[in-house]
């Protein structure tokens, strides 16, 4: 088993709505973006369905989107359809976005994919399925090179984690504690490290220090 990434269903239940959606993108629909982590070149587009939890302009255009958006029963922090083009590659690296240790899950369901894309996580590769779907928690190591000919395409939600997100995972293990700690004193020290040079470093830093807090207090509370 992989701890970082996890098959949720062999078949996303609101699959063939978010296939019909995305025949319907336009190229104008899509923006070029940046990967997270560090890429090889910029073969990387995104649909912006759900932006900062607020749903875009292209809801609207396309409603049958809406089925798919409430088939997630928490609250969702952003959901796009992701474009990484032939030969696009990007280098194993970690997130602070989509990581359970900060109060995330990251799902992806392949609309269009091919055995030549290489997906990576935890040093173990991860052949996602067209229409499968997948539970990634990206404070694991991860990279992936489409090796392909066509266009790699994911529809990609990220939600608050709480008891739906908790319910698709498996049971917390000591290993699940271990990474916890470990990836928290790796943001620590890094975040202390690069204030120490750097105030808009500081900033940061005391900015994701509260609300690491706020995530800390929260969870004691419920």
């Amino acid at each position: 088993m992989n701890p970082g990434a996890h098959l949720v269903a062999a078949r996303f239940p609101e699959f063939e709505a978010a296939q019909k959606v995305l025949s319907e993108v336009v190229p104008s629909d899509w923006i070029p973006t940046t990967p997270d982590g560090p890429y090889k070149n910029d073969g990387w587009r995104v649909v912006k369905i759900v932006d900062e939890g607020k749903k875009t302009e292209f809801v609207q255009r396309h409603p049958d989107i809406g089925r798919v958006l409430d088939y997630f029963q928490d609250p969702i922090a952003m959901a796009v359809y992701y474009s990484m083009l032939p030969g696009a590659v990007l280098h194993p690296h970690r997130d602070l976005s989509g990581t359970l240790e900060l109060g995330r899950l990251r799902f992806h369901v392949p609309i269009e994919t091919s055995p030549s894309v290489n997906f990576m996580v935890a040093k173990k590769r991860v052949p996602m399925k067209v229409a499968e779907m997948w539970a990634l928690n990206t404070s694991y190591l991860h990279a992936v090179e489409n090796n392909s000919s066509i266009d790699r395409i994911h529809l990609v939600v990220e939600v608050e984690a709480k008891d739906w997100s908790w319910s698709m995972l498996p049971r917390k293990t000591p290993r699940y504690y271990c990474h916890f700690a470990w990836f928290m004193t790796l943001i620590a020290w890094r975040g202390f490290s690069k204030a120490v040079t750097d105030r808009n470093a500081l900033r940061t830093y005391a900015r994701m220090s509260r609300f690491l807090l706020s995530r800390i207090l929260g969870r004691r509370a419920g």
